[in-house]
């Protein structure tokens, strides 16, 4: 009995740990069409990703990479920002393409200084997920003031126009400026309270198996 519950034990670990890496693994599935560098104005005011008049089109992929952009100065080069300065607007126009819809979208912001250094001072503000004007059905937020922020919402069908703005801040030592650029990685992927749940009914499956029959 117990080699039978411990090979069952064994293959909903092993379910389990082959959803998690599909779910890491999530991404984008037409990134070699997607722009990857988003010059800012000098000096940076923030950025815009595509337009209301030409939405970018995102392809959710189970087995897509994250998409990968770069908020720089004018040229593509670096931008300098104070330390506690003016927070820097991001605005993007997107479009749910492909044929799966979208539940969530995550964005986790590095910077970059110019010595090729990873920043960790930039954080997300005021975030917000909008469709047709609105917020998107649904819609629950986490990690504002953190580096990674993600929503979460109703099941959004292809061809669903969505705009997503929020600002960075940087929160780096007084008197300091950041140099460098923002490397920015954005993706759709299944929310990680679902494996919880497969877990969770996998151990009372077997909790119910392993009760003695009440006569």
């Amino acid at each position: 009995m117990k080699t039978h519950e411990t090979f069952k034990l064994s293959l909903m670990s092993l379910i389990i740990a082959v959803t998690s890496q599909m779910v890491l693994a999530q991404g984008v599935g037409n990134l070699g069409v997607l722009p990857t560098v988003f010059p800012g104005p000098n000096p940076p005011v923030g950025w815009s990703v595509g337009s209301p008049a030409a939405p970018i089109p995102v392809v959710r992929d189970p087995l897509g990479p994250v998409w990968s952009k770069s908020f720089t100065g004018p040229n593509g080069g670096p931008f300098s920002h104070p330390a506690l300065g003016p927070a820097l607007p991001v605005q993007e126009f997107l479009v749910v393409a492909g044929n799966l819809p979208w539940a969530d979208w995550h964005e986790d912001v590095m910077g970059i200084d110019a010595s090729g250094a990873q920043d960790p001072g930039w954080v997300w503000a005021n975030p917000a997920f909008l469709v047709g004007g609105l917020p998107a059905p649904g819609l629950t937020v986490t990690g504002a003031g953190t580096n990674s922020l993600s929503f979460f919402f109703n099941p959004l069908p292809p061809g669903t126009p969505v705009v997503i703005r929020k600002q960075l801040v940087y929160n780096g030592v007084p008197g300091t400026a950041f140099i460098g650029t923002l490397a920015i990685h954005e993706y759709p992927t299944p929310e990680p309270a679902s494996l919880m749940m497969l877990a969770a009914g996998g151990l009372l499956a077997l909790n119910r198996r392993r009760r003695p029959v009440q006569s």
